[in-house]
């Protein structure tokens, strides 16, 4: 079974997520005079968004549950969580497309020039 959680926020959310994208909370600890998120508190997935109501407010869906029909309460946030979204590596994919790459090197110089090195990248995106 699954359950939907409401995050309302005080500020705008980030306009780059998207249904689909994962939600983890952390709770920050005090360092320094500063709130940090370090390995004592590990973010914690709590679902994947299932609606962007408004641009404060946002509906997750989440499976977390033990035993069924019973939400674990460590996979939901607090008031004071800090609530951050990642893509689905998988469907949102970051790398150049295409298939021709044309490459001209030219020398107009009058002396001898030596080419010490050319490189590229090439990634097979397409399968």
């Amino acid at each position: 079974m699954a359950f939907v959680i409401t995050l309302n926020f005080n500020y705008e959310i980030n306009t780059s997520l998207q249904v689909g994208d994962n939600v983890y909370h952390s709770t920050p600890n005090t360092s320094g005079g500063f709130d940090v998120i370090d390995n004592t508190n590990p973010p914690v997935h709590v679902g994947t968004v299932y609606s962007i109501i408004s641009p404060f407010e946002i509906e997750v869906l989440s499976t977390y549950e033990n035993p069924p029909g019973t939400p674990i309460p460590s996979n939901y946030p607090l008031a004071t969580s800090y609530i951050s979204f990642s893509k689905d590596g998988a469907v949102n994919r970051n790398e150049l497309t295409g298939y021709y790459a044309s490459v001209r090197l030219v020398n107009d110089s009058k002396v001898k020039a030596e080419l010490f090195s050319a490189a590229s990248e090439v990634t097979e995106n397409s399968k």
